[in-house]
């Protein structure tokens, strides 16, 4: 049985398309179930005779149902307004699923609420690569100095690792280039001109670099910019992780004294 009552060949092919590529479920202005297609019952693992006649809250979890959230969503619904968002669900084995969904109410002649059509994808592997992606972020976040530069050079935002790295507050940079954490010499430079050029095309650099602290203090650091890309496969901004490294360096410098006259001498030669 068809979720829809078709009248031409030309709505059937399209409503056949929505209702295959799509899981359907319709219920009434209370919330019964009227109907769900295939992809709908395979989703959430019921039958039709498991489901048809019962509540939309057999999908819930019983503490949402119980939250005042719920009565509005139905009341929202049943006032005409269409409601669209990710939902969190409950399948018949009562483990979750994430679905991207879209409630819409119809209306008779008189402009009543007579049904409620809702169309929805499964999204919950997107959405557990995207707490993935996050949570690694995070992690990243807590152990490495993070800031992030429109592809100007401007910083657009920053993390406290990095404003306790370079001693600033969040205020002092927001906005400004990244030229203040480098030297004179080296921000006039045709190298630091590069260095931006080569990000500007959408390049990874990594290295070891040297940075100015406010108040002009040297600061060592191992890092990584990278751009990231828009949909278009242009870089929109760079990111950038870092690790201050400034202990190792000096270290370095006082076992062999030869390296800290290297970096005077490059220091030198952008001038």
């Amino acid at each position: 049985m068809s979720l829809f009552n078709f009248k031409t060949h030309e709505e059937i092919y399209k409503l056949k398309a929505i209702d295959d590529n799509y899981a359907v479920i319709s219920f009434k202005p209370d919330g019964t179930i009227i109907h769900a297609n295939k992809n709908f019952l395979d989703a959430l693992g019921y039958s039709a005779y498991e489901v048809v006649g019962k509540h939309h809250k057999i999908f819930c979890d019983s503490r949402y149902v119980a939250t005042r959230d719920y009565s509005d969503f139905w009341n929202s619904l049943n006032s005409g307004i269409t409601m669209t968002s990710e939902f969190k669900r409950i399948k018949k084995d009562s483990s979750s699923i994430l679905i991207q969904a879209l409630y819409i109410p119809i209306k008779n002649s008189s402009g009543r609420v007579i049904q409620v059509i809702k169309f929805a994808q499964d999204v919950t592997q997107r959405k557990l690569q995207t707490l993935d992606y996050e949570g690694q972020l995070n992690a990243i976040s807590k152990s490495q100095a993070v800031i992030e530069f429109n592809m100007d050079g401007t910083v657009i935002t920053v993390n406290e690792n990095f404003l306790k790295t370079l001693g600033y507050q969040l205020n002092e940079i927001v906005g400004k280039h990244h030229s203040i954490f480098c030297e004179e010499a080296y921000k006039n430079s045709n190298d630091y001109r590069d260095f931006w050029k080569r990000l500007g095309n959408g390049q990874f650099d990594s290295g070891e670099y040297l940075r100015l602290g406010k108040g002009g203090k040297h600061v060592w650091i191992q890092a990584s910019y990278n751009p990231i890309m828009d949909i278009d496969n242009k870089p929109f901004k760079v990111v950038k992780y870092a690790t201050d490294i400034t202990d190792k360096k000096n270290l370095i410098f006082e076992i062999d004294p030869k390296f800290k006259s290297e970096v005077q001498f490059f220091k030198l030669s952008l001038k």
